[in-house]
């Protein structure tokens, strides 16, 4: 059960820059199947999702608990590095043009492999609880959006969005150093 509550929480952080509720409004707006295009969207992650936390149980057999410590500090490295990476946000572009069945490709596989489901497969990799990884990893991601969604992308560039991201980020780096400092038995 803890890995639901791990991943909801490392989820939720690693998405404070409000990107995918970005992407996901751009989207929206460009597009006239909008139920569809959010059913994709949510589907989309969760496919990738249950392939990452599958992923991860099936790493929990194979490698010790050291080891899946350090791919946890890893994913929670990288993500605190990827929310202070600055990049230009991008557009709706082809995805607006797309065909429901081109959306629903385009959008699985431009999710394969992104910050998240590198945490969520981490997080199972410890647990060995990949389900609920990947469950926590959905909320957390779903409640990341919600903000942008609701008052729309500008939200994104106020200087307390900006705070949040860096606190965010700060947050995710002390938690990959703690795990990557236990992993090597220096703290308890």
């Amino acid at each position: 059960m803890d890995a639901i509550m791990f991943a909801l929480v490392a989820v939720l952080l690693a998405n404070a820059d409000g990107r995918s509720g970005i992407a996901l409004g751009q989207l929206l707006a460009a597009r006239s199947d909008r139920r569809v295009t959010v059913g994709f969207a949510f589907g989309a992650f969760l496919i990738n999702a249950i392939v990452a936390a599958l992923a991860g149980s099936i790493a929990n057999r194979m490698i010790g608990p050291g080891v899946a410590a350090l791919f946890v500090a890893l994913a929670l490295l990288s993500a605190a590095v990827a929310l202070v990476w600055r990049t230009t946000g991008e557009s709706a572009g082809r995805l607006a043009e797309a065909s429901a069945t081109e959306l629903a490709m385009l959008m699985l596989a431009r999710q394969f492999g992104d910050r998240s489901h590198f945490l969520i497969a981490a997080l199972a990799a410890t647990s060995g609880a990949g389900q609920w990884a990947a469950a926590g990893g959905l909320v957390g991601w779903t409640l990341s959006m919600l903000p942008v969604l609701a008052f729309g992308p500008a939200l994104a560039e106020q200087r307390a969005a900006r705070l949040l991201r860096w606190a965010a980020a700060a947050v995710l780096a002390l938690w990959g150093i703690r795990t990557a400092l236990g992993a090597f038995g220096l703290i308890g």
